[in-house]
């Protein structure tokens, strides 16, 4: 009786009303199935925003994640991602973390500019986003130019060479963080809107390959900002 005597006297020094903290009577559950629900669901029209949808896990490929290639085997071959080229040429393949993603877009620019340098080279820059999502990227960063753009929307390319969903760590670690503001600072490239198509959670990469499709420079991305030295890549391949 007193602590409830108290808690009225501190309420009333406080300006709160006796009954503010009190709650209308509970009442058992009906049993009757069409009775309404005593609350209703605060979340039942709840929708997550677009710009939310890119830090979901993504679904898995349509194909088991194998093992990344390494120098001196045979690169990887699908029907959306044939090598070796049927040209002839060299190939450097570039696979993109997602489209607004500022290393990704760090590294489709050099990918760009190299593919001019070196005309015998064949560039290839793949993206996991919609072909709608990719071209729009593309568009707003000045185009592909020389390079080739292959849309790779179920990831089946991607986890053919190895490349699946990142770890917490390899996305958010500080030195990522850090990495990704002195791009920007330095070099004006900020990440963008990224489509709900693509996903921050894929982890990239980078190869080069001969004439005949074997393997001679590369591998999948340690870090978000862990990007494909191309020149080297170049190097490796006779293009100076």
């Amino acid at each position: 009786m007193f602590s409830k005597l108290t808690a009225k006297i501190a309420l009333r020094k406080a300006g709160i009303p006796s009954n503010a903290l009190s709650f209308p009577e509970s009442k058992p559950a009906s049993k009757d199935p069409d009775a309404p629900a005593p609350f209703a669901n605060p979340f039942a029209n709840l929708s997550v925003p677009k710009s939310w949808q890119s830090w979901a896990t993504p679904p898995p490929p349509p194909i088991e994640l194998r093992a990344a290639p390494v120098i001196g085997s045979n690169a990887p071959s699908s029907a959306k991602l044939r090598l070796p080229v049927a040209d002839g040429r060299p190939a450097v393949v570039v696979f993109l973390r997602h489209c607004g993603c500022p290393f990704a877009e760090k590294t489709f620019l050099e990918a760009r500019r190299l593919a001019n340098k070196y005309p015998r080279l064949n560039f290839i820059a793949v993206s996991h986003s919609s072909r709608k999502a990719t071209d729009k990227w593309i568009s707003s960063i000045g185009g592909a130019w020389a390079v080739t753009v292959v849309v790779d929307e179920e990831r089946e390319v991607y986890a053919s060479w190895g490349l699946g969903v990142s770890t917490t760590y390899h996305l958010l670690n500080p030195w990522t963080q850090v990495a990704m503001h002195k791009l920007g600072k330095e070099e004006g490239i900020w990440a963008r809107e990224v489509d709900p198509s693509g996903n921050r959670w894929q982890v990239g990469g980078g190869w080069a390959m001969d004439e005949v499709g074997i393997v001679r420079w590369g591998a999948a991305s340690k870090t978000a900002d862990d990007m494909p030295n191309l020149v080297e890549a170049c190097e490796t391949l006779g293009a100076f």
